[in-house]
């Protein structure tokens, strides 16, 4: 009986995350089949871990080296940009380096995408790109402060 309850409530949590992302096109990026790609990087962090950060969902995608993923996180980070209130954007040669938004929410909770292209950076270059969608009740200027450490 405990073994059903546990599977109930994980899929339970699977199906709400999917929710949380479900009207952006990043939502398609972290649907899980780039998991079990070499090249990519995923973790996933919910619940007492999150507190220090006012934050109760981290879910982050590392590409290195696959250039196709890349540029389909970028697009769809690009894409969603519309739905931001809030942003903030730096970029190289035209192309967007870093940049993080606050996204649109019907909810009391905020939810946030943060992007980095490696690639463009002017004193690390590596041939990686980083994409985080997390939620919680910080601010966006708290999230600016902790990604510029």
């Amino acid at each position: 009986m405990k073994q059903k309850i546990y599977i109930l409530f994980f899929f339970l949590s699977l199906s709400l995350t999917a929710l949380a992302q479900k009207d952006l096109n990043i939502g398609r990026i972290f649907g899980g089949h780039y998991r079990k790609n070499p090249a990519v990087t995923d973790v996933e962090i919910k619940g007492s871990r999150l507190q220090d950060y006012n934050l109760t969902y981290y879910h982050s995608l590392t590409v290195k080296g696959d250039a196709k993923i890349m540029e389909e996180i970028r697009d769809a980070f690009v894409a969603d940009e519309a739905k931001a209130t809030d942003k903030e954007l730096t970029n190289v040669g035209g192309k967007i380096y870093t940049g993080l938004y606050r996204l649109k929410y019907d909810g009391e909770t905020n939810r946030f995408v943060f992007f980095k292209d490696m690639r463009l950076s002017p004193s690390k270059k590596s041939n990686t790109v980083i994409i985080i969608y997390m939620e919680g009740n910080t601010s966006l200027k708290s999230l600016q402060k902790k990604f510029k450490k």
